[in-house]
């Protein structure tokens, strides 16, 4: 893990993009539900992201917590082995990187955020699929074959976090985030844990950099 939160850190430089980008309102169909609300969220295309950032509020927070990192999926069942230690790898991630930049917080408080985490599935028609929606994590759901018995359906995995204020619950960062990067196996394929790990190492150098950038006195 020591080696992989490193090269997040190289990785993290690569990844610090302007959030200058047209604004495209998501369709709250084309998500899992996870989230309460997904309509202050616009796409970001340099981050390849859905985003939201309530600005009145940056520069705030000096910590934060992480509540939870879980699997949702609606109309799509996980993989338990899988799904177990991708998440586990996400938490233990999130908490080296938080650690490492002496912003973890264990309690809410005053100038505390929260962060809860999820890798979520949606099932999906066959006839809307695109190459790149079929990402490593979406052996988490064992593809459509596995997960839905529908042969014209396909699991669309993507990677929802939101923090809080720890006092208030007021929302202060949200985002969604499709698999980055790509591999020789589709979702219907028999994947490996490490086949999955490259895409997750990317999702936490996007929490690395939006929680960051969002912290008092950060850059």
């Amino acid at each position: 893990m020591i080696r992989k939160i490193s090269a997040l850190f190289i990785l993290s430089l690569v990844a610090a993009v302007s959030l200058s980008a047209q604004a495209e309102k998501p369709k709250t169909k084309d998500f899992s539900g996870w989230l309460e609300s997904y309509e202050t969220l616009v796409y970001v295309e340099e981050r390849n992201a859905f985003f939201f950032s309530n600005e009145n509020k940056r520069g705030h927070y000096e910590k934060v917590m992480l509540h939870e990192v879980t699997l949702y999926g609606k109309n799509a069942r996980s993989d338990n082995e899988l799904g177990v230690q991708s998440s586990d790898y996400l938490r233990e991630g999130i908490l080296a990187i938080f650690e490492d930049e002496g912003v973890l917080a264990t309690e809410p408080g005053p100038k505390v955020a929260r962060l809860s985490l999820a890798i979520t599935g949606v099932e999906k028609s066959i006839e809307s699929l695109k190459a790149h929606n079929l990402v490593p994590v979406s052996a988490v759901f064992r593809g459509a074959k596995r997960a839905t018995g529908n042969l014209n359906t396909y699991i669309d995995v993507m990677f929802e976090g939101e923090a809080t204020d720890s006092v208030t619950g007021e929302r202060i960062l949200a985002i969604v985030a499709k698999g980055i990067g790509s591999t020789e196996k589709k979702s219907g394929d028999e994947l490996e844990f490490d086949d999955l790990v490259p895409t997750l190492d990317l999702w936490l150098v996007q929490y690395r950099k939006t929680v960051s950038d969002f912290l008092a006195n950060k850059d």
